[in-house]
C-alpha cells in the first residue's frame, strides 16, 4: 500500500497473501478524501479488517466521538475474503462515516459476524444497494454498539432514505436485521430478497417502517406483504413450526404401520 493515501481513488486487491491484517491504517484514514472505489476478492490471507480503527491513549476521557467520513467512497465490493472479520473494528470514541456510499455487495466472508453498527449506520444517506451472502458467522446486518445505553438515547430512528434493494442470501446464522431497539425507516425499500437464513426470528426488533414495500423474494417464493416485514416473518416461523408438527406426525404414523 502507498506511503501516502492522499490521491488514492480505488483499491483493487485480489488474491494477495501479503496483504497483511488490514487495508486502511488508521494514520491515513484522514487522507482518503478521493478514494471511491474499494474491490477485494479473493484469498488475502490473514486480512481481518478494511479500516484501522485504533484507540488513542487518554481518548477514553473524552465524552465525544470523533467522527471520520471517507466522502467520497461510492462502491465496496468484498468476495472470498474468509478472514475478514470487520469492515472496521469499532469503538467508543471513533466512528467512520460514509456519507456518499451507494452499493456494498459482501459474499463468501465467512468470519464475518456484522456489517454495520448502529452509531454510524445513519450516514449511510446515498446506499442504494446492500447485498449480503453466504457468510456463514453473520448474526446481525447493524449491531448495536458497545455502549448500547447511550446509542439508543441519541438515536430514535434510523433512516436508510436511498436504500432501494436488499437481499439477504445464504446466512445461516442469522438471526435478524437489528435485533437492538432502534427504529427503522426505509421508505425507498422496493426489493427485499430472505433467502437461505434458516434462523432468522425478527428483522429488527424496533419499529421498521417500509411503505414502498409490496412483497418479499423469500423460500416461499414471492410472497405479499400485508402487514410488515417482522409480522409476515413470525407469520412463516408459525407455518413452518405447524407444517414440520403436521409432517412428523404422518410420519409416526406410517411408520408405526411399517413396524407393525
Amino acid at each position: 500500500m502507498p506511503s501516502s493515501f492522499h490521491n488514492l481513488i480505488e483499491i483493487n486487491i485480489e488474491n494477495n497473501e501479503d496483504v497483511g491484517r488490514t487495508i486502511i491504517p488508521s494514520n491515513a484514514l484522514l487522507q482518503l478524501e478521493k478514494l471511491q472505489q474499494i474491490t477485494i476478492q479473493g484469498s488475502c490471507g490473514g486480512l481481518e479488517e478494511v479500516f484501522e480503527v485504533v484507540v488513542v491513549e487518554g481518548s477514553g476521557s473524552s465524552e465525544s466521538k470523533t467522527l471520520v467520513p471517507i466522502p467520497n467512497l461510492t462502491q465496496v465490493k468484498l468476495d472470498g475474503v474468509y478472514d475478514l472479520k470487520y469492515l472496521w473494528k469499532s469503538n467508543q470514541w471513533m466512528v467512520l462515516e460514509f456519507p456518499n456510499l451507494t452499493t456494498l455487495s459482501i459474499e463468501w466472508c465467512c468470519s464475518l459476524k456484522h456489517v454495520f453498527t448502529c452509531s454510524m449506520v445513519g450516514s449511510l444517506v446515498q446506499l442504494q444497494e446492500l447485498h449480503i451472502s453466504v457468510c456463514f458467522d453473520m448474526e446481525v446486518i447493524v449491531k448495536e454498539d458497545e455502549e448500547e445505553e447511550e446509542c439508543d438515547a441519541k438515536v430514535n430512528e434510523i433512516i436508510l432514505p436511498r436504500l432501494n434493494s436488499l437481499k439477504l442470501h445464504d446466512l445461516p446464522t442469522l438471526k435478524g436485521f437489528c435485533l437492538g431497539k432502534k427504529a427503522f425507516s426505509l421508505p425507498a425499500l422496493d426489493t427485499l430478497q430472505i433467502k437461505n437464513c434458516s434462523h432468522i426470528k425478527v428483522f429488527t426488533k424496533g419499529h421498521l417502517s417500509t411503505p414502498h414495500l409490496k412483497v418479499i423474494d423469500t423460500d416461499f417464493g414471492i410472497c405479499d406483504v400485508r402487514t410488515d416485514v417482522n409480522s409476515f416473518i413470525e407469520t412463516k416461523l408459525e407455518e413452518v413450526c405447524t407444517n414440520i408438527i403436521i409432517y412428523s406426525s404422518v410420519f409416526l404414523i406410517i411408520f408405526s404401520y411399517i413396524i407393525r
